[in-house]
């Protein structure tokens, strides 16, 4: 079984995601009103691969449990508000709330995305989707634009597209993160833009409960794989340590 985790790429010492420094409030306040930035830190260069496979197995669906040697034993709430510090309470994302026609006007009105470029995407992928690359490269040129347009002396209309990019950069940013932990998809190449429901809005971002979703989708993600057709598996592995410490917990009681 395949394990997708994205750590290694949100390692700042890697450079694979290109952050701004500590004194841009423009991406870092927002980001802090989402409480996703314990997300930076909370995920793992390497995952055991004997240890994940070795929980899928004593996975059982009908009581979203895991039966080990010591008894049952599952993730809870608590597990999640404790180990990443993200909020456990709040409003949730239904399924059924993003339609192709509104995934594509997210992408070119939020994300600022050429309508040419949506296009293709739509075309490649399912019409709820983005890839890892394209939407990194996405970031990245905002964030070069962002760059770019640096400087006391802007125009009025200078400033106004700043301030639309920066915006759209950091809806990016919070999509990419999320991506890359709380709802690593186990195809390991594509995000589902349904995320997007929540992030758009960043006056209202706080008002979402992270924990509890990213929770469904790793259990959603466990129930795959009793199918035998299933060969990887998605969903934030660091969330699976809760077991291995306990685990190793008993080990020495």
């Amino acid at each position: 079984m395949n394990v997708v985790s994205h750590g290694r790429k949100l390692k700042l010492s890697v450079l694979s995601l290109s952050l701004p420094v500590d004194d841009n409030p423009w991406l870092w306040e927002p980001t802090d009103r989402s409480d996703l930035r314990p997300l930076l830190l909370t995920g793992y260069d390497n995952i055991s691969h004997g240890l994940v496979c070795d929980m899928a197995e004593r996975w059982h669906q009908e009581t979203n449990n895991f039966h080990l040697p010591v008894g049952e034993m599952t993730i809870t709430l608590d597990d999640v508000a404790c180990l990443l510090g993200i909020p456990v309470v709040g409003r949730l994302i239904q399924e059924d709330d993003l339609d192709p026609d509104h995934s594509v006007e997210l992408m070119v009105t939020h994300l600022l995305f050429p309508v040419k470029d949506v296009v293709e995407q739509t075309s490649n992928n399912s019409d709820a989707f983005v890839t890892y690359t394209v939407l990194k490269e996405r970031y990245e040129h905002l964030l070069n634009r962002c760059n770019h347009l640096l400087g006391e002396d802007l125009s009025e209309k200078e400033e106004d597209e700043m301030s639309r990019i920066r915006l759209a950069c950091v809806k990016t940013f919070l999509l990419l993160l999320l991506g890359y932990t709380l709802f690593a998809d186990k195809n390991s190449k594509t995000i589902n833009l349904l995320w997007m429901l929540a992030i758009w809005d960043l006056a209202n971002i706080s008002t979402w409960s992270w924990g509890a979703k990213g929770l469904a989708f790793l259990y959603e993600q466990l129930n795959l794989t009793s199918s035998p057709h299933v060969g990887s598996i998605g969903g934030y592995m660091s969330l699976l340590v809760v077991i291995y410490i306990f685990l190793l917990f008993l080990s020495y009681t």
